[in-house]
């Protein structure tokens, strides 16, 4: 299928006269499903559990309806296997209908004993270790034989169902054993490696899925949301250990209709329950820099002498390790409380991260004339409390509750500002014009008993608490065999404000231009270039607190075929209440030398500026005082409405259609009414998809998909454009006489202050204007991405499983700041649809002759050979051939280069917030592959079980991942206007890509049991990430002029306006091309001598190692 063809689907859908009417009698259907809703129940929305279906058959193949079907958790492990994980306890029990047919619904992922009851003619049927994945139906036929005869069969599928010929989606389950079986990390993101499609990417700010960035991906703990609700990634606070999961699934394309808010992959952990045998842990894991890799080289650039002498110097320096040792102690326990009925689960878990690291503060000069001026030790502890509690309770058969609790702090003690090397942060001590003289961190005065401290007496004291806890409440009730209510409710807490602990109090100085060594008393009063103390931001508070309620209700029914319906309702309410920042204490920066205008103030100077014959009537230089922070309180609420139908109208053809409705509003945290509000028909998401069992043995399907996703607006715009930052600049001017340590947030705002700029107009208040404070688009139309997929899967024997999928996944409209320039030469904002809408009315209106829209398309093409975990061994090899391509990378920027893992900044990027972004100097659009393209992935991992010639006593697990895939695309940029936001300069991947990257991790498990039935199990693990320290470089410098913008300061080198649109038209018309290249080639100060070598690499080898006890 070509390109083309997804788009005239789209169109089809889009276009039919069923989805047309469903649109125009959209109040109607709404208050139909409300009244649904109101006699149903709470419910349930993100999945957490899998279904059981089948048919019971006799010997001649002929169905056997009316018969007793009990599903309940399994009693042993089957053999050849090493799982830990303890399946929660669970107990149902229906009965056939009158095709032979049944179907369990709301299974907790694990492993399961399926048994018939002996009926007449019949004899009882028993099938064991029956894996139930989350989000999928595990098929089983069951074959009863003719009189009293037992049939018991052990399937001994242990760790994946086998293909599921009803179901569309793209989605990867990691049990518990198979946790066990991979080399990895001490939380469950190190597992998402080996799911296709699914990789870390530095550069897209987290886990990438199908070329989406890592803030478009929703996780879920058990039913809760956990995303961040400001930046949509994952806080280590909930990054939780790999003993607390049963199982991890991530859903890449062609999900249904109940999940909404990722135009990524949702990532679901389900976590372990008790059951009716009491089992636990107890070990012990370490981590040491001994055994681990030796950090990667740094690359530095040293400059000396100006204009003709001038000399750039570029050298690779290996900064020594840190020391400290690294824990992970863990405990589990889980087991019942009342047989049948009552289970419990406990782990507590804390991961301890202790490091003390020795800088040495050199001279920031060349290895020949540099010189060691000072060495002082910091040291970090940083515990994060892991501590989790379940219980699982089935007060009767038909009613199912489970409730959790995860209490996760992070803690920081003590503070670490320098690696082992440090050039230039020395300050020589003695120097008279500045206080602070001496290493840094400098001596602050805290008052009181403390007094003044500094060095590594102030970052001991230092660090900070982040506190988390969610919990979860849920039930499902059973009403009959083919009606079943579920609801659940959820609550998390996180206040982020870690760094917290001694912050140094009062006024921050900056020296920006100043005295200098060769020149100390250049400035009479003046500071000594360099900075001259730590931050003085503070945290307040940053507390958000996440509540959900859901529901829905499942029918299963006959008209037309078999029916599994499903509808619910969603209520997720987000509120952040914020205060931090420094806008209470302030920051100076000192331009000495520099004119009040030359400073970006638009006022004229009082006087000339100082030189060494004008030594009155003059102006020594500029200060700028800065406020700024984040304050307030706001809630959102985002609510969801969703039906889906799974109907079978013959037995091998399975229609999965679905709709999703939102009702979504941003908060505005400065008091005017909510700026942006998605009511029911904007946010409308079909989703329809097929699965065909092509020889009807349940073992080849063909599916496709097609659907439209839509993202829930981060927290991110809103903080930063509607009333939650606070930014102000007073612009003073330095006089004779003045002494750069007078000034104060008192006296220059007391009458000091020559000019104010205030940086955060809110784009929401009523009186702004799109070229005065900047506005929200009344026709702002949601993030959207449309997908399409197409595949097929085929068992290829009892144990082996190979698919093929091809999807599209293409960006509709994105939600970004776009900004302009007004006649005072400032940026406004304009919150809309970049290069449509008010944005791109605006900007013709102010002359500008193109506008860059955004595109992001991921084509891949994907294949997958698994062979599943059966005489001891495993594997699973993934090859993705793959395209990304355009100009947007997403809520995550990967083209902001001064970020080296990119920013994380959702609807606030810098991609449109200047109207030359988006074109190259050659007046073409920048659109090409994008930063994280990567045409060619392939992955492998497997595990094989060795039982030491057949003991039960015995046994040693090797398990290896591995990873090749193509490197980046290296794209030169230059700064234009601004060393803030750099331009593409000529097109994208001209530098060509990085290096192939690959690496290998592997790990080794000696198992040896010992007791009555082997009851305890003593476990060594050793864990080996990158095995062979490989240092693959991931990125080279690729920025030609650091320094100097081509445009410096009020310096114009083009005989057009500055930043006004004749200027850009030039731009966006190539005829600056040469202009430019002159510019870059007019002195050898301009072109940073770093650009085109490799600036970052692969990270060095982790070693981890430890002991556990089970029982």
């Amino acid at each position: 299928m070509s390109f083309k063809h997804v788009s005239i689907i789209s169109a089809a859908v889009f276009n039919c006269p069923l989805y047309l009417l469903m649109k125009k009698n959209f109040k109607s259907l709404i208050l139909s499903l409300s009244l649904v809703f109101c006699l149903t129940a709470a419910s349930l929305g993100q999945e957490t559990t899998g279904n059981l279906e089948g048919t019971v058959k006799d010997v001649s193949g002929a169905v056997v309806p009316n018969v007793t079907v009990t599903v309940a958790s399994a009693q042993g492990i089957s053999s050849g296997t090493t799982t830990t994980g303890i399946t929660t306890g669970f107990r149902r029990t229906i009965t056939t209908d009158e095709q032979g047919f049944f179907r369990v619904l709301q299974v907790p992922p694990g492993a399961y004993d399926v048994v018939t009851t002996a009926t007449s003619g019949f004899g009882e049927a028993r099938y064991e270790n029956v894996t139930v994945a989350i989000g999928q139906n595990t098929q089983l036929d069951i074959t009863v034989n003719p009189g009293s005869n037992v049939t018991t069969v052990d399937v001994a599928v242990s760790d994946a169902p086998p293909v599921d010929t009803t179901n569309n989606a793209i989605q990867t389950s990691i049990n518990a054993q198979k946790i066990e079986l991979i080399p990895k990390g001490v939380d469950f993101t190190s597992v998402l490696k080996t799911v296709p499609g699914t990789r870390p990417e530095s550069r897209s700010g987290g886990f990438s899925v199908d070329g989406a960035s890592g803030a478009e991906n929703v996780f879920v703990i058990d039913g809760q949301e956990v995303t961040n609700f400001r930046t949509g990634t994952l806080n280590g606070n909930y990054s939780i250990p790999t003993q607390f999961v049963q199982e991890v699934q991530v859903k890449s394309s062609g999900f249904g209709a109940e999940f909404g808010g990722a135009t990524g992959g949702v990532i679901s952990v389900v976590t372990k329950g008790g059951g009716n045998d009491f089992h636990g842990e107890v070990g012990m894991q370490f981590d040491t820099p001994k055994f681990n890799g030796n950090p990667r080289p740094d690359l530095l650039r040293f400059l000396s002498g100006s204009g003709a002498n001038f000399v750039q110097t570029t050298e690779y320096v290996n900064p020594p390790k840190s020391a400290g040792v690294n824990t992970f102690p863990t405990a589990n326990l889980g087991g019942p409380i009342i047989k049948d009925r009552l289970y419990f689960f406990g782990s507590y878990t804390p991961q301890i991260f202790t490091t003390q690291t020795t800088t040495n503060f050199f001279s920031n000069a060349p290895a020949a004339t540099r010189t060691l001026q000072a060495t002082e030790t910091f040291r970090l502890k940083r515990t994060y409390q892991y501590a989790f509690g379940r219980l699982d309770a089935t007060p009767f058969d038909k009613l199912r509750l489970t409730g959790t609790y995860l209490w996760s702090p992070i803690i920081d003690e003590g503070n670490i500002p320098f690696g082992t090397l440090n050039f230039g942060a020395f300050i020589p001590a003695g120097t008279p014009n500045n206080p602070n003289a001496g290493f840094l961190p400098p001596t602050i005065d805290f008052g009181g008993s403390i007094g003044r401290v500094s060095g590594s007496q102030l970052t001991e004291r230092q660090g900070g608490r982040q506190n988390s806890s969610n919990v979860t409440v849920q039930g499902v009730y059973t009403a009959t065999g083919d009606l079943v209510f579920s609801g659940r409710f959820s609550r998390g807490f996180l206040n982020e404000k870690l760094g917290n602990y001694f912050v140094p109090p009062g006024i921050q100085l900056f020296c920006q231009v100043g005295n200098t060594p060769a020149n100390p008393n250049q400035y009479p009063g003046g500071c000594q270039q360099g900075p001259l103390g730590p931050s003085n931001s503070e945290t307040v508070k940053d507390v958000s607190i996440r509540t959900n309620y859901e529901a829905d209700a499942t029918y299963i029914f006959g008209l037309g075929g078999r029916h599994e319906l499903k509808g619910g309702y969603q209520r997720f309410r987000i509120s952040n209440d914020v205060a931090q920042g420094f806008s209470t204490k302030g920051r100076i920066t000192y331009l000495y030398g520099t004119s009040i205008t030359s400073a970006g103030a638009p006022v004229t100077p009082s006087a000339p500026t100082c030189t060494a014959t004008l030594t009155t009537g003059c102006v020594l230089g500029t200060g700028i005082l800065r406020r700024q922070g984040t304050f307030g309180f706001a809630q959102n609420l985002n609510q969801s409405l969703y039906i889906q139908d799974k109907y079978q109208p013959v037995n091998r053809l399975t229609l999965n259609l679905g709709v999703r409705f939102e009702k979504e509003d941003l908060p505005s945290f400065n008091g005017f009414a909510p700026p942006i509000n998605f009511g029911w028909t904007d946010k409308i998401a079909p989703r329809l998809g097929f699965a065909y069992d092509i020889f009807g043995d349940g073992k080849t399907k063909i599916f496709a998909s097609y659907g439209r996703f839509y993202d829930r607006l981060k927290f991110n715009l809103p903080r930063g454009s509607f009333g939650g930052d606070f930014f102000l600049e007073d612009f003073f001017e330095i006089l004779p006489g003045d002494t750069f340590s007078q000034f104060t947030l008192e006296n220059v705002l007391g009458g000091r202050s020559r000019f104010q700029r205030n940086l955060r107009v809110a784009s929401n208040d009523p009186t702004a204007t799109a070229t005065s404070g900047g506005r929200v688009d009344s026709n702002l139309k949601p993030f959207r991405q449309t997908e399409f997929t197409i595949g097929a899967e085929r068992q290829l024997s009892r144990d082996y499983v190979f698919r093929v999928r091809y999807t599209n996944k293409n960006v509709d409209d994105a939600v970004e700041d776009a900004g302009v320039r007004n006649a005072g030469d400032s940026e406004e904002y304009i919150i809309g649809n970049p290069g449509s809408g008010l944005h791109l009315d605006t900007l013709q209106r102010l002359g500008y002759n193109k506008a860059a829209t955004p595109q992001r398309r991921y084509d891949g093409l994907e294949f997958v050979v698994e062979k599943r975990l059966s005489n001891n061994w495993y594997f699973n090899a993934n090859y993705t051939y793959s395209r990304l391509y355009g100009n947007y990378s997403g809520l995550s920027s990967s083209d902001e280069i001064n970020a080296p893992n990119g920013r994380l900044a959702p609807g606030t990027s810098r991609a449109f917030d200047l109207p030359f972004i988006g074109f190259t100097a050659t007046g073409e659009p920048d659109n090409g592959r994008l930063e994280t393209d990567r045409p060619h992935v392939f992955n492998a991992y497997g595990a094989y079980v060795f039982d030491w010639l057949g003991s039960k006593d015995n046994s040693t697990e090797l398990s290896a991942f591995q990873t090749v895939t193509s490197g980046t695309p290296q794209t030169t940029r230059i700064f234009l206007v601004s060393t803030i936001t750099p331009a593409i300069f000529l097109k994208r991947g001209d530098l060509g890509r990085s290096p192939t990257f690959s690496q290998t991790d592997f790990n080794i498990t000696h198992r040896y049991r010992f007791g009555r039935d082997n009851r305890f199990t003593i476990v060594g693990d050793l864990n080996f990430l990158n095995l062979f320290d490989q240092d693959t470089v991931t990125n080279v410098f690729v920025v030609q002029n650091v320094n100097t913008a081509v445009i410096s300061g009020s310096t114009f080198n083009f005989p057009i306006p500055r930043n006004a649109a004749p200027f850009v038209n030039a731009y966006t018309s190539g005829s600056l091309l040469t202009p430019i290249n002159n510019f870059l080639n007019g002195s050898p100060d301009r072109r940073d001598a770093r650009y085109g070598q490799p600036s970052t690499f692969q990270g060095p080898r982790s070693v981890r190692f430890g002991f556990r006890l089970l029982f």
